[in-house]
């Protein structure tokens, strides 16, 4: 289910912002960033339950989302798939697992990196200038879910992101809905909620998985790895996107794949690198599902791919940035 991981379950710290009773007047102010990062916050620290589409090119899941937060901080989460094939992620603030009952399969891991809807920013720690590279601009109010919301362009200043328009609900700040435009104004990716309640039935909070008789369970181990320590070298800017992590990611005994993390704050993407095995080669062609894009190469004795929810030219930029230190 392409970057859940990276798109669906976030984090980030709370804010000193008066979260609530923002009015139309205050979104327009120059203080418009700060407003969409508490609203970042938000969706951390509340509680709420609803149902969300997704739309990814022609790629359309429904899904059934809850979120509960407690005084101290932590965050219990479900996300459940109404759709196809049963499916079901829980996340206990950094831990999650995804279930899936006709193969009696618990996977799990700790994630490393983020930027999730209703969450906006990838890390709201002030580490990224996001004005940098968009504009911000606001639209008429629209409805969501029942809601009466504001809307924010966010246009980029270059050719290397995407465009986001955010809709926010102007009672708890929450952000409602989320979409993802090409250059020339093509929707590639939309997420939202249909309905939302902001009072969840306490009985219907989540909690991990144990494993039960008949049932299996894989660990993706994820551990920060040592860059030095790599065949290759990355810089830690590319085009605006600034290198957040480098982890190496170990599914029970299988073969360790180095993943190499870049965001403008926003726009987050991947670069991945293993061992090929022998006679192991991928086509150098790039592959698109609605906003995400991926591109695989194989250099010598090992299989690169980068993979993000941004144009191809920064995909482009990514691969040739991948400096090797010997074959």
């Amino acid at each position: 289910m392409k970057q859940w991981i990276s798109r669906f379950w976030m984090t980030g710290l709370l804010t000193g912002f008066c979260l609530f009773g923002f009015t139309a007047s205050a979104f327009a102010s120059d203080s418009a960033w700060s407003i969409i990062m508490a609203t970042h916050q938000q969706a951390k620290a509340l509680s709420y339950s609803g149902v969300m589409i997704t739309q990814s090119g022609e790629y359309t899941q429904s899904s059934k989302l809850l979120h509960f937060a407690s005084p101290n901080g932590d965050e219990d989460e479900l996300l459940e798939k109404l759709d196809g094939q049963p499916s079901r992620w829980i996340r206990h603030n950094d831990v999650i697992q995804c279930i899936l009952p006709q193969q009696k399969l618990i996977l799990s891991e700790r994630r490393q990196n983020a930027t999730a809807f209703p969450q906006v920013f990838s890390s709201p720690d002030g580490t990224y200038v996001p004005e940098k590279v968009y504009e911000i601009k606001q639209l008429t109010d629209q409805r969501v879910a029942g809601r009466s919301a504001l809307v924010f362009r966010l246009i980029p200043k270059d050719a290397y992101r995407h465009e986001y328009r955010l809709y926010i609900d102007k009672v708890t700040n929450l952000l409602l809905r989320s979409e993802l435009y090409s250059s020339d104004g093509h929707l590639l990716e939309q997420v939202g909620f249909t309905e939302i309640s902001f009072d969840p039935d306490p009985a219907k909070r989540p909690s991990l998985y144990s494993a039960k008789p008949g049932w299996k369970m894989a660990d993706t181990q994820v551990s920060t790895a040592d860059a030095q320590d790599l065949p290759y070298s990355l810089p830690d800017d590319i085009q605006g996107f600034k290198k957040t992590g480098v982890f190496s990611r170990v599914r029970g005994k299988g073969q360790s794949v180095d993943q190499t993390v870049y965001s403008d704050g926003l726009s987050t993407l991947s670069v991945f690198v293993q061992k090929a095995k022998t006679g192991q080669s991928m086509p150098n062609v790039p592959m698109a599902h609605g906003a995400v894009v991926s591109r695989s190469q194989t250099v010598g004795n090992y299989l690169v791919t980068a993979l993000g929810e941004v144009p191809l030219v920064t995909l482009n930029q990514v691969l040739k940035s991948v400096q090797w230190k010997s074959q």
